[in-house]
């Protein structure tokens, strides 16, 4: 891959399809506090900045402190504020793992 930016996508053209979602799901010790189909999320890696789309390669990485950003819609994201956790994709599903997390905001998009 070079140095081409600091966000990383694996994508196919079926990845385009706006009707395409994820199962996302968010879990601090002893809840989950989001679980629903997503468009994509930007994670910050321990590595760099990253984002996942619909059919993402399986992957297990590591988490620093900073933001996700969640597109539950063409027109609402998510904001969550993370402390160092893990992000684990397999089968169209997304699970982050993180010792505590706090949602932002919720913007809309026009």
């Amino acid at each position: 891959m070079g140095d081409t930016g600091d966000v990383s996508y694996i994508t196919t053209q079926k990845d385009m399809a706006e009707d395409k979602t994820f199962k996302l799901e968010l879990i601090i010790p002893n809840e989950v506090v989001f679980s629903k189909d997503v468009i994509s999320i930007t994670a910050p890696g321990s590595e760099g900045c990253l984002g996942i789309l619909p059919q993402h390669a399986p992957l297990i990485t590591s988490l620093k402190e900073g933001q996700i950003k969640i597109q539950e819609s063409q027109k609402s994201e998510l904001l969550v504020s993370i402390r160092e956790g893990f992000l684990e994709v397999l089968n169209d599903k997304v699970v982050i793992l993180v010792d505590k997390t706090e949602i932002e905001t919720r913007a809309s998009l026009s």
